[in-house]
């Protein structure tokens, strides 16, 4: 662990540097581009949406004033099923288009060796999921790396594929979009209230900015670059099927809800597809799930001649053909690709059904489970059925069936939330989910007869009992990051379910007498004393996400030293000896021979070095500490992990980072003698003239040395006017001292350097760790103590002396290398200014060092900024101290001998 002379240590980390991208308007505006980063994008988004949900409702809720519940069911009873056929194949074919997205990214990323059917399996089971339940990103991202992983691709792959799809998506839109305002303006202007100017302006301005981004992208290769990732965006010819893509998905969409209006409806379909895509993005913005009422506020808005209510079986019938039908089979298929994976394995039907459903339970339930609460909030909105209140009258007394009700609302809420805790794989979701679907399942009966929702209800509950193993991840549901999108989505739900039960009672007069009134046949307050209910919890729910702050794992007992110093006496790898800080945590092996020593920052698990202990017990650990990242939701990391466990790495799904070599000088090749050590000779000799003397002192007789050498660290602080460091190399501690010999060097008698020792066993390698000394001392003390410290430990019988690690070193600068390996080295050549990448490796060339690479094994893709941030801030500031700086404090190897 040795330093460098700019302060900083040679095991730090360094970011990589964001390659140039093509500028955008925010970059000559710095105060600009600060405040766009500061700013809270997702609680902002969160109410965004908000806000559009809430207009919206409120517009709907002026149109269907009017409307009778029994005139919409009538009115779908009376659609022939010839149109039911038409619109189901209109459906289809938005939903093959669909799948062209994915199979458009996969071209792109040229993967085509995945193959269509894989892409159309990911896609269609992607959108109809998301489509249908909301949260598109979590949900499609989710369903997409489980298919795409399968396949064999990467989650970078997988992630480019749905950044591609996504602007495919958005450019459909916008094309589509722009030409319904352009030539059906005078249609528009009577949904958005502008004046045909303006909407053929907007149209013409959309499709001048498309035209634009052609020519912009016709010029030369573009890319964009996303927390250090690079992406090409397609060419001109690609971006013209990308737009085909979209305006099939688009029409297919429309034409389906469009042949299921009313016989009446005299609007032409070019006409209603504008307006189409205008109620979809705006369903699209909302994140309602399904973009439920968004779309049904649009479309009846658009069409003020019809009647309301055959307007609204249109769209009720619209959503079964093309969100619940496709939901439904999307699940079957998922299923269904599991079980194709595991066909010929298993026999008995109980475990091919758990080993099925458990790399999908946490999608499919959560879903499910999300699902149940909306299907709870909406049924305590609604009237019961008269003949089945006749019935239970007879067996459940009204205090059971008014508590029911009351109670069936709130664990809908709850369960919305806990719907989030299962897509995290939580045994604490787990739980409170078979808790409240059970209490679901009897309130469902027991307030109105429902039986149909308690068979789903326990539908749901049967499964998540059989996928037990797919929640294992310790840790509390209320500790979990409800983020905005989720509490916006929670706030949606149930604004839509109070909007529909006050629609559904529109004719009732409210009173304040109607919160006490108790009767088998009092719907109406019992929906509002339930709604009520429900809004308190989601109140409480939402206070405690918006409060709560994610701390640190809660701490350990400290492991007995005994324990560690024994497993550190038998590791050859100096470096072992860090375990002594005390600023780590500690996964033993079951023979407790064995450990791993990491800490937590964040969600980056990091853990320093490989296993320490005896090398079959490696595979054993690493798998164990993966897994126990994983139950907490965190990010398995090794920093600096050595060639020699690479294959176990990969074979934990791990990617590969190399963060520079380590110099191991051969000492039985280091010498004073003849040409090859004139250098240390003159270093050597040059030391005794200055009456520079190194000694090293035993651990035990060095605590009399504490005091003085307590004053040469401080004084070396303050001269750097930096603070400690920790983590992958020492700091002043006393407690942590006492463990090592202290080679001390002295000026006339006086203590002016000194470092403490670090050896591995079977005197398989020296290293020293703490390196400090007096502003004023002699120049080139240090490169004295490291001469005389090598002579000395090629003289007790060590094979090697560590020299520590040239960060960024001996990384391959090819045009097709990776970007890290090609920043990497840009860095290594022209960083001098603020980091002597190039003149520490060749110092410590100097010494003809062995040059051993050094790797960061950890999950790859778009979480690697963090993770890298993750371990800069660990190294930066030990759990033992406060808020140390980000500069090293610790001398260096270089300084003295830079002259």
């Amino acid at each position: 662990m040795t330093d460098l002379p700019d302060g900083r240590t040679d095991s730090e980390p360094v970011p990589p540097a964001a390659p140039e991208i093509d500028p955008i308007p925010t970059a000559q505006f710095p105060k600009l581009r600060a405040l766009a980063a500061r700013a809270p994008w997702r609680t902002i988004g969160a109410c965004g949406s908000l806000l559009l949900f809430g207009m919206v409702l409120f517009v709907l809720h002026r149109l269907v004033q009017e409307v009778n519940i029994a005139d919409v069911k009538a009115a779908a009873a009376a659609t022939p099923w010839r149109v039911l056929g038409i619109s189901l194949a209109a459906t289809a074919a938005s939903y093959v288009a669909l799948t062209g997205y994915d199979w458009f990214g996969i071209l792109h990323i040229k993967r085509r060796d995945v193959g269509y059917p894989v892409a159309a399996l990911a896609s269609f089971t992607g959108y109809a999921l998301s489509y249908t339940i909301g949260f598109q990103i979590v949900v499609a991202g989710a369903v997409r790396y489980r298919i795409y992983a399968g396949a064999g691709l990467g989650a970078a792959e997988v992630a480019a594929i749905t950044a591609i799809s996504a602007l495919t998506l958005w450019i459909g839109i916008f094309f589509t979009l722009a030409l319904g305002l352009v030539t059906e303006a005078a249609d528009v202007s009577r949904l958005d209230g502008l004046s045909v100017t303006v909407n053929t302006s907007l149209g013409v301005a959309i499709l001048v900015a498309l035209g634009a981004y052609l020519i912009w992208i016709g010029r030369r290769e573009r890319a964009v670059t996303i927390d250090g990732y690079r992406l090409a965006l397609p060419n001109v010819k690609s971006t013209g099927a990308q737009i085909l893509i979209g305006v099939v998905d688009l029409m297919g969409a429309a034409f389906a809800l469009w042949i299921l209006l009313p016989p009446d409806a005299a609007i032409a379909f070019p006409t209603f597809a504008a307006l189409f895509v205008v109620a979809m993005t705006l369903g699209m913005l909302s994140h309602a799930p399904g973009g439920a009422g968004v779309i049904e506020a649009t479309v009846l808005l658009a069409l003020p001649n019809l009647s309301t209510d055959a307007v609204l079986a249109s769209l009720l019938l619209w959503r079964v053909v093309y969100y619940l039908i496709p939901f439904t089979l999307a699940l079957a298929l998922l299923g269904g690709s599991e079980l194709a994976r595991r066909r010929g394995r298993m026999h008995r039907a109980g475990v091919m059904l758990a080993a099925v459903m458990r790399p999908v339970a946490p999608i499919v339930l959560g879903a499910a489970v999300f699902l149940g609460g909306i299907v709870l909030l909406v049924s305590g909105a609604l009237p019961a059925e008269t003949d089945r209140l006749h019935v239970l009258r007879r067996v459940v007394p009204l205090p059971f069936v008014e508590a029911s009700h009351l109670l069936a609302s709130v664990v809908g809420v709850v369960l919305l939330v806990v719907a989030r805790g299962l897509l995290r794989r939580l045994d604490s979701a787990y739980r409170v989910a078979q808790v409240l679907l059970t209490a679901g399942l009897i309130f469902s009966l027991t307030k109105g007869f429902d039986v149909e929702e308690a068979i789903v209800l326990g539908v749901v509950l049967s499964l998540l009992t059989v996928n037990r193993r797919a929640f294992y991840r310790r840790a509390s549901l209320w500790d979990q990051d409800l983020a905005p999108a989720w509490l916006a989505a929670v706030a949606i739900v149930l604004a839509g379910s109070i909007w529909l039960g006050f629609f559904a009672y529109q004719d009732v007069d409210y009173t304040n007498q109607m919160w006490w009134e108790f009767a088998y046949r009092g719907d109406a307050p019992r929906f509002l004393r339930a709604s009520l209910a429900a809004c308190v919890a989601a109140l409480a729910i939402g206070l405690h996400a918006l409060l709560h702050r994610h701390g640190r794992p809660r701490d350990t007992a400290p492991e007995p030293e005994e324990r560690i110093a024994a497993i550190v006496a038998t590791s050859p790898r100096a470096d072992s000896n860090l375990a002594f800080l005390g600023d780590k945590r500690f996964l033993f092996s079951e023979a407790g021979d064995a450990f791993i020593m990491y800490q937590v920052q964040g969600r980056s698990w990091v853990a320093m070095g490989d296993p320490v202990g005896p090398a079959e017990r490696t595979s054993e650990l690493l798998w164990s500490f993966r897994e126990l990242a994983d139950q907490h939701g965190g990010w398995p990391v090794f920093y600096q992990a050595s060639v020699a466990r690479l294959p176990t790495y990969l074979d934990l799904g791990l990617s590969l980072l190399k963060l520079g070599e380590e110099a191991r000088v051969d000492l039985s090749k280091f010498t004073l003698e003849g040409k090859a050590g004139y250098e240390w000779r003159y270093v050597d000799r040059k030391a005794s003239k200055e009456g520079l003397e190194v000694a090293v002192v035993p651990a035990r007789d060095a605590v009399a040395l504490y005091p003085e050498l307590k004053r040469v660290s401080d004084a070396w602080m303050s001269s750097k006017k930096n603070s400690e460091k920790g983590f992958s190399l020492g700091f002043w501690s006393e407690d942590y001292l006492r463990h090592f010999d202290i080679a001390v060097v002295r000026h006339n008698g006086r203590i002016v350097g000194f470092a403490n020792m670090w050896y591995g066993a079977n005197r398989e390698e020296a290293t020293v760790d703490l390196m400090r000394y007096a502003p004023d001392a002699p120049k080139g003390v240090m490169d004295a103590l490291f001469v005389r410290l090598m002579i000395r430990a090629k003289a007790d019988g060590y094979r090697w002396f560590n020299l520590g690690m040239a960060p960024l070193s001996g990384l391959a600068d090819h045009p097709l290398g990776p970007t890290w390996n090609r920043v990497g080295a840009f860095l290594f050549r022209y960083g001098d200014n603020f980091y002597n990448f190039e003149g520490l490796r060749t110092y410590k060339s100097k010494f003809d060092p062995v040059w051993e690479p050094r790797y960061l094994a950890c999950p790859g893709g778009w979480v690697l900024p963090q993770i890298l941030l993750d371990i800069t801030a660990l190294i930066g500031g030990s759990p033992k101290r406060a808020a140390p700086s980000a500069a090293s404090a610790e001398p260096t190897l270089t300084e003295d001998s830079a002259a």
